[in-house]
Formats: structure tokens, sequence, C-alpha cells
């Protein structure tokens, strides 16, 4: 090491530019010969803990289950407008066509009703396009074909036999040579696990055809 009694016997200005260099090479060698600080692999959370991932678990399922039911009803209530959509556009189908083809007593169009299934739930015969076997959206079904009825004076009613029948003459009016159907003809529609109701009635034997939501379908009067 240079002691201060070297410095002293030295020019000033050979001093000062030992002194700098001597300074700066102690630097170089303390960065050089000191260990560098050691980063703490566990000084930061490489996970989540248990209580985390409970606290997440719960908020999930708080979540779902408030949800779920809104989701669930959006769904029902889409499939159940759907399939009133499909019921409602095979009668006008049935019935356009009756009126462009002429139809004879041999060969009416026709829509038949099955209650109980979403598959295969309703046919349509002697159409130009679209005739067969037809399913409703899943989870909906046919309750129930039903004629007649009123609201006031109240009057239940009549419960169809299912399969039913709707036959349309040349002029796409409803087939009743006897004049033995009462109506409103109601083909009523439920879905699964859900109190949402639709319905396609036919009010008069002209084959006019409405449709609505809950209530019922019979006449007001």
């Amino acid at each position: 090491m240079f002691t201060s009694n070297f410095f002293s016997n030295l020019p000033r200005n050979l001093s000062s530019f030992f002194r700098s260099l001597i300074v700066t090479n102690q630097r170089k060698v303390l960065a050089f010969t000191t260990p560098k600080k050691r980063r703490d692999r566990y000084s930061k959370s490489l996970g989540f803990t248990l209580l985390e991932v409970l606290v997440v678990m719960i908020m999930v399922g708080i979540l779902s289950a408030i949800a779920a039911p809104s989701w669930l009803g959006f769904v029902n209530n889409q499939r159940i407008n759907a399939s009133q959509t499909k019921i409602f556009q095979a009668i006008k189908v049935a019935q356009s066509d009756a009126k462009i083809r002429s139809s004879s007593n041999a060969n009416r169009t026709q829509i038949t009703f099955t209650t109980g299934q979403t598959t295969n739930a309703y046919q349509i015969d002697n159409v130009r396009t679209g005739a067969g076997l037809q399913s409703l959206e899943p989870g909906v079904r046919i309750s129930s074909v039903t004629s007649g009825g009123s609201i006031t004076p109240a009057v239940a009613p009549t419960i169809l036999a299912s399969p039913y029948t709707i036959q349309f003459d040349s002029r796409g009016l409803v087939y009743d040579p006897g004049n033995q159907l009462v109506y409103p003809i109601c083909i009523n529609l439920s879905v699964d696990n859900s109190p949402r109701i639709r319905w396609i009635a036919i009010r008069t034997l002209l084959g006019a055809i409405v449709s609505g939501s809950d209530g019922s379908c019979i006449n007001p009067i």
C-alpha cells in the first residue's frame, strides 16, 4: 500500500494523478470481489394458498347459483318460442299448400299432433316440401290438444285424443264435413322443469290462426 508520505514527496500534479488512479482501481476490485446479492426465489409467492383457492371456489359457486336459474329460464323461453313458431308455420304451410294444390278428398294436406313427445311430435302430410315427422326443441312437448271452452261462462275445453289430425280442403279451410268441431282448437306446449307454456289456436272454420303465451287460448266469451 502507498503511504501518505509517498504522495507528499511527489509533485502536486503527480500526487493527484496517483490518488485518482488508486481510488478507481479500488472500486473495480471491490465490485469484482464482492459477491452479488443472491435473489431469494422464495421472496415472492409462487402460487395460491389453499385458503385463496377455497375463497375463489366459494365465490364461483355463489355466482353460479345466482346466475343458473336466470340462464335456464332464458334457454327454456327460447326453446318453447322456437317450437311454437315451428308449429305455427307448419299449419300455415298446410293451409297454403292445400289451396295451391287444390287438394282433393284423397290427398288433403294434414297435420297430426302427438302429445307428450319432443321427438316426432307432429307430422305434416301431402305438402310440397318439409313433409314427414317433425320434432320440437329439446325439452318441449305438446302437452295437449283441446277443443272449445270459454272463460265466461266458465266452460272447460275438451281434451282431444292423441294423435289428433287436422285436415285442410282445397280452400285452405279446416275440413269438417259434419260441422262437429268446436273452436278454438288449441295446441298447447310446455317445457321441462318450467311453468312456461305457449299455445297455437285455430280460432274458426276459416282457419284463422293465433298464438299466445301463458294464460289460455280458450274463447273469452
